[in-house]
């Protein structure tokens, strides 16, 4: 009867730890379905590839010194003439960086908030890109920016972390972003019963 008993309870455990992995493994099937729906969501988890590739790399930073996160920016061809310009792109990687170093526990300032807050009929506004808008000192040790360049089927994104006033790169990191992780994949549209093909 003992046995019998013993069987029966191992039985329902092994059932049991099955019943968890499947339910497991639907939620990372769940996961990767979502992701493919929607390609916009996976800049955000590209970046924190960079993020964590960055912080890897150096053991010289110190997390009590302050961050100033800037826009990354579009690199330029030999003849200084600029890559075409996708401003969000830029600006998102920006905003997911911010996320990523206050979430590592680095001091990042937010140097584009206003002094005090503006309110219009439409929306309250606490951030501004204008410099005159803004406090024209502010105090920073390090700053993290860097570049992007566009290619045919993904973007290559450069991130540094330098230290200030001496302007040495602490950190580094470089990675290749699908250029349908933020913008559609198709490159062909009609517009005026005309066919456009459409650039990155």
């Amino acid at each position: 009867m003992r046995t019998l008993c013993l069987m029966i309870l191992t039985g329902t455990l092994i059932s049991g730890c099955a019943i968890t992995d499947l339910m497991d493994e639907s939620k990372d099937l769940a996961d990767v379905t979502v992701s493919s729906a929607h390609p916009s969501n996976t800049l955000h988890r590209h970046v924190e590839k960079l993020a964590r590739q960055l912080l890897s790399t150096s053991q010289l930073i110190d997390t009590t010194n302050v961050v100033a996160v800037g826009t990354i920016l579009p690199t330029m061809h030999a003849n200084g003439e600029p890559l075409p310009s996708h401003l969000a792109l830029g600006l998102q990687i920006q905003e997911s960086l911010m996320t990523f170093a206050t979430q590592a526990g680095l001091k990042v300032i937010e140097y584009k908030t206003l002094p005090s807050i503006k309110i219009s009929a439409h929306a309250d506004k606490m951030l501004s890109r204008q410099v005159n808008e803004l406090n024209p000192t502010i105090a920073a040790d390090y700053f993290l920016t860097g570049t992007y360049t566009l290619q045919e089927n993904n973007t290559i994104v450069n991130i540094r972390l330098i230290q200030i006033p001496e302007n040495i790169v602490l950190a580094a990191a470089t990675d290749y972003v699908p250029n349908d992780a933020m913008w559609s994949a198709s490159k062909i549209s009609m517009k005026n019963n005309q066919i456009y093909r459409n650039t990155y």
